[in-house]
């Protein structure tokens, strides 16, 4: 079994089939695109002998996903202690 990750650059049909080229590491390899009917070119897709079996989903750069992860520890830190405020206080008038 032989898997990896290659770019498609183009998309064609041969015989009533989808198929793509990839580039990987600079070559170029033929692979079906039947299992992905959504792929497009310049889509990266993970490839085991000769078949498209998953598209990679782009991912955020880890600074925006710190910076997004900081902000809703942020808002649940406020809510938390404004809670906090209102339990005290009627524990005080109790």
């Amino acid at each position: 079994m032989n898997l990896l990750y290659g770019l498609i650059v183009e998309i064609a049909s041969e015989d009533g089939m989808r198929v793509g080229k990839i580039r990987v590491a600079g070559a170029f390899k033929k692979v079906s695109l039947e299992l992905l009917g959504e792929a497009q070119i310049g889509d990266r897709v993970l490839v085991c002998d000769g078949i498209a079996l998953s598209k990679e989903e782009p991912i955020e750069p880890l600074s925006e996903q710190l910076l997004s992860a900081t902000q809703g520890q942020r808002a649940n830190t406020a809510v938390l202690q404004h809670s906090a405020r209102r339990t005290r206080g009627r524990q005080r008038s109790a």
